[in-house]
């Protein structure tokens, strides 16, 4: 009989295996999102700059350790690569293939992209404070910035995202989506506080973080407290943001309630579902005050999202029927329930979903989850500890492409914040909440 290694040597084995495969994705032109040939070997921009969350950690304690090292220098080439292809508009691509030096257009609108470029930055610059660096790239950021405004076509302060514009880029949310809104908020607090570092007026940006959050609370927060007695004083406060039609899914016996944020709103109609990764982003970005994190993860929790592993992309899955439903789900047999986005378990998600915990206080749970993230990352389908990119939501089977850098990365950061009780890049973010 295999002898199983104790909860502790486990969580220890899988930091170092995690640190193995973030080498195996280093590049010269920054960190390809798989350490498999056959994989993904583009630098993607969302990917690499999850990836850097993690990777910028390792060798905190021992900075003058070369191999540590190189992955900080790897996480700056993502940088450069990303922003070396930026469009004349302020477009960061979706990914670019390191050796050709070819632009993706497929799911090319993606917006999380500028969002992410923008949070990268300024994340290396907290790990490195590399003033100089940030200066040559101040351009880049303004006009990542200036991208991203454009992307609010009606002027209500919020980002209108295509359907399925964003890392779920085979799900049909679309509008005005948590996920890309609260990074949208995250990033103009990130740009605002680069811009005051390096002495200059963040000129493309009038709005601030605190506005943006302001308008995500009023319209995807859905609490009982509205009906009746403050329903009219919300209503009100919408008008004048430009958000009023929104207000037919709050309509009393349509929707009452929920313990979380939804997941988008769009004309007329809305998803009445978790979003796990936009709701742990609004734990982590400062938008969900205590209350509603409590109710966040305390929901998480109850419905065992990070069950059999951490954690599912969202809760409960879509079925063919569901208005939210689309016959491409169908396509390469991926996005039906409880696989990829649909209700899939992304290691990735269980990163930030310990991370969440953290910033919680929640420690003995973080700590817990994190066993169970080494866990799921030490499955695999042809060996041990694959890091594979997603699980099969219900059977917690590996599936994808093995050896995922930001499987890798997420769980060298999650890591991290268990033994620190610090949540890098989020906590300089609540530093300044009136930004």
């Amino acid at each position: 009989m295999l002898a199983v290694p104790s909860r502790d040597r486990l969580i220890e084995e899988a930091y170092s295996r995690a640190v193995e495969i973030l080498r195996r994705c280093v590049t010269p032109y920054g960190f390809r999102a798989s350490g498999v040939t056959p994989g993904y070997p583009q630098i993607w921009a969302r990917d690499s700059i999850i990836t850097g969350l993690g990777a910028a950690l390792v060798g905190a304690d021992d900075p003058s350790s070369d191999p540590e090292r190189s992955l900080l220098a790897a996480f700056r080439a993502s940088l450069d690569t990303l922003g070396a292809h930026q469009s004349p508009r302020g477009l960061i691509p979706l990914n670019v293939h390191p050796e050709t030096g070819e632009v993706s257009t497929e799911n090319a609108g993606a917006v999380d992209a500028n969002l992410w470029y923008i949070l990268g930055h300024y994340y290396h610059f907290l790990r490195t404070n590399d003033l100089a660096y940030l200066q040559a790239n101040w351009s880049r950021i303004e006009q990542a910035v200036l991208w991203l405004r454009y992307q609010d076509m009606n002027e209500c302060g919020l980002l209108e995202v295509p359907e399925a514009g964003d890392w779920m880029d085979l799900l049909a949310v679309r509008y005005n989506v948590l996920y890309d809104n609260v990074l949208y908020g995250a990033s103009l607090r990130a740009a605002v506080a680069m811009a005051r570092i390096c002495g200059r007026e963040l000129s493309t940006c009038p709005c601030v973080a605190a506005d943006v959050f302001e308008r995500l609370n009023l319209l995807l927060w859905v609490d009982r407290c509205w009906v009746p007695a403050h329903f009219a004083e919300h209503l009100e406060r919408l008008k004048a943001m430009r958000l009023e039609w929104y207000m037919l899914y709050h309509n009393v016996g349509t929707i009452s309630s929920r313990p979380f944020y939804l997941p988008y709103v769009a004309f007329r109609e809305y998803g009445d579902y978790c979003d796990v990764l936009g709701n742990l982003l609004a734990v982590l970005c400062g938008l969900a005050d205590e209350h509603r994190s409590d109710h966040i993860l305390r929901y998480l929790y109850q419905v065992g999202v990070a069950q059999p592993s951490p954690s599912k992309a969202i809760y409960p899955p879509i079925f063919p029927g569901n208005p939210d439903w689309r016959e491409y789900y169908r396509s390469r047999n991926l996005n039906l329930p409880h696989q990829y986005h649909n209700g899939g378990i992304w290691p990735f998600i269980g990163g930030f979903h310990i991370a969440a915990l953290v910033k919680m206080g929640w420690m003995q749970e973080a700590r817990n989850l994190l066993g169970d993230l080494a866990e799921a990352n030490r499955l695999g389908v042809r060996e041990d500890w694959e890091f594979n990119e997603w699980l099969h939501g219900e059977t917690g089977h590996p599936m994808g492409y093995p050896y995922q850098a930001w499987s890798a990365g997420m769980y060298v950061y999650a890591y991290h914040a268990v033994k620190t009780g610090r949540t890098p890049l989020f906590d300089a973010l609540n530093t300044h909440p009136d930004l």
